[in-house]
């Protein structure tokens, strides 16, 4: 008997352990099954609808068409209008030097005389041989005229007058070269010579530089050449002791060959400088219209917003915002030309666009 109690009372505790045990173990998976069931729901079932996005505070603008000058600022150098180096055609000692290096100097005038004392007598004979020879022709037409010789007398004195006179001419040519005269109006900018030299024909004696008219050479880049001409008007801003001025010029040069490493081209602009206001060797800005650009629609350059595949502006219709891409044109400042995408009278987002979406509701102000 006490050998069989101990037994008994073991197995009934090992039926209720299993009892108590498969019960947990029927909980547990009504449990899991209950997480999968919840979790193979739609999101949607699961999840509170979103409440609707507020309106934003945005600030429009009508947008405008107007005639918009495109013009090109570009730097220049201004070179003098002409450098005449001025050449001996006679040679001979120099006598005199009348003027000095930086004065200016008036087409015809004295810059060097060669000294005449060689050619001074020739010009003398020559003179007298002509006097001699028209004498004769005239009594050679008297006699003529009254019968009393004949008319091959006269023609041989036609000849001798004409021969007399050329030599004259030409010796008279010569002596003038004695005298090496201004060819233009300028400065005598530098004098290669001095007084007691002998010079011979051909020598360089003096540089004169034209500054009444000077050239502003401008490099235009290859895609803006297309749009100038000679004979257009063009405005050179100059950095004076005082202040900045602005000179009309006219375009009177256009190279036919662009540079082969900048592919820019040569243009020259002709000025006035009357004044002296500018020198050569100055930099200046030369600013250049290449066109007029008729109806415009111009725009705040800050309303773009760009994107992967362009630009784009929001613009309202209605209350709600509205993005439309747009095709660019030229920059003007702090605004850009619009060449598609927007019209004049749009409502365009200036303020606020970066906090919209298409189709937001937006709360509008009207810019001023």
């Amino acid at each position: 008997m006490s050998a069989k109690s101990p037994k008994t009372k073991t197995g009934k505790s090992t039926g209720q352990w299993l009892r108590r045990n498969a019960l947990k173990a029927v909980i547990a998976a009504v449990a899991i099954a209950g997480v999968v069931l919840v979790a193979r729901l739609p999101q949607q079932d699961r999840e509170a609808p979103a409440a609707p996005a507020p309106p934003v505070n945005v600030t429009v603008m009508a947008v405008p068409s107007e005639d918009i000058v495109d013009t090109l600022e570009l730097p220049a150098v201004v070179e003098p209008n002409r450098v005449v180096t001025v050449s001996a055609e006679f040679e001979g000692r120099i006598e005199q030097i009348p003027c000095k290096e930086g004065s200016e100097v008036r087409a015809g005038h004295l810059l060097i005389q060669l000294n005449a004392d060689l050619i001074g007598p020739a010009v003398k004979i020559a003179k007298a041989q002509v006097d001699r020879d028209q004498i004769e022709y005239d009594r050679m037409k008297r006699l003529v005229d009254d019968d009393a010789t004949s008319q091959r007398d006269l023609d041989d004195a036609t000849t001798k007058l004409a021969i007399s006179k050329a030599q004259f001419d030409e010796v008279a040519a010569r002596e003038k070269r004695t005298r090496i005269l201004a060819p233009l109006d300028g400065v005598l900018n530098d004098l290669l010579v001095e007084e007691g030299e002998y010079v011979s024909i051909g020598t360089p004696v003096a540089e004169i530089v034209e500054t009444k008219v000077v050239k502003v050479a401008v490099e235009v880049p290859e895609r803006d050449i297309v749009f100038f001409e000679v004979g257009r008007q063009a405005e050179v801003l100059v950095h004076t002791r005082d202040e900045d001025k602005r000179l009309e010029g006219n375009i009177t040069f256009i190279s036919e060959l662009a540079d082969h490493q900048t592919r820019s081209t040569r243009m020259e602009v002709t000025l006035a400088n009357e004044q002296g206001l500018v020198r050569s060797g100055q930099i200046v800005l030369v600013k250049l219209t290449r066109r007029v650009l008729k109806d415009a629609v111009m725009i705040p350059l800050l309303a773009v917003i760009p994107m992967e595949e362009g630009n784009a502006v929001y613009v309202v219709n209605s209350t709600e915002a509205k993005r439309q891409m747009v095709e660019l044109g030229i920059f003007k400042g702090d605004r850009v030309q619009i060449k598609s995408g927007l019209k004049a009278g749009d409502k365009l987002i200036i303020a606020g666009h970066g906090f919209v979406a298409p189709g937001q509701e937006v709360n509008i102000s009207e810019s001023k």
